[in-house]
């Protein structure tokens, strides 16, 4: 029996989310994504080492000795083809100075004088060209004719020399050409006795050699 003065309980009231709202889902962060994904492979990894080793026990043996052949046979073929160490195998000639009738030669023909022309060459290269018709008055005046023509000649410069076994040595130079506002560069190539003197050209520039007897 209740009594008069009491009140009676008070039922507590119930939330019921609405009918037809599903609850919102928690997406993992990307972060937790990746942590899984690692842990996954790992997983997947460890077994599969597990399964190789259990597969490989009975013939450990084998495969170290496997394992050690192929370390010698890579390593003795990196001794074989494999990049080696220290200089080039070919020997190279050390450069020599110009020769000073060469340099005269040059500066005759910058100048247009064929007396410097002339003495820079040795006595049997004067011979051979006294042979095929040309002089000294005929280097003159090719000399004159490309003075006339516009022809002029700039700076030569010295490449290198070499000193060959049978004898005498080479020179080698390219020169400047300017003609009619076009500009062009020329290799030359002396040869020269032992005495320095001229014994050969061979260039464009020259119009007799001993490659036209």
């Amino acid at each position: 029996m209740q009594h008069p003065s009491e009140k009676p309980p008070q039922s507590q009231a119930v939330y019921q989310q609405p009918y037809g709202q599903p609850a919102t889902a928690v997406r993992p962060g990307l972060l937790l994504l990746a942590t899984r994904m690692i842990r996954l492979i790992i997983r997947r990894l460890l077994y599969l080492t597990l399964i190789i080793t259990r597969v490989l026990r009975p013939h450990a043996g084998m495969v170290i000795l496997g394992l050690v052949s192929l370390v010698i046979i890579s390593w003795m073929g990196f001794q074989l083809w494999g990049p080696q160490p220290g200089e080039p195998n070919f020997a190279r000639s050390a450069s020599i100075a110009p020769a000073v009738a060469i340099e005269n030669y040059l500066e005759g023909r910058k100048s247009y004088n064929a007396e410097m022309m002339w003495d820079a060459f040795s006595t049997s290269y004067q011979t051979a060209l006294l042979n095929l018709g040309a002089s000294k008055a005929t280097l003159q005046s090719q000399a004159d004719n490309e003075r006339s023509a516009g022809l002029n000649y700039g700076r030569a410069q010295y490449s290198g020399g070499v000193a060959p076994q049978s004898g005498g040595s080479m020179y080698f130079y390219s020169i400047d050409l300017s003609l009619q506002q076009q500009q062009i560069t020329v290799p030359i190539i002396f040869t020269a006795n032992a005495d320095g003197k001229i014994e050969d050209i061979l260039s464009p520039l020259s119009r007799v050699s001993s490659s036209s007897r």
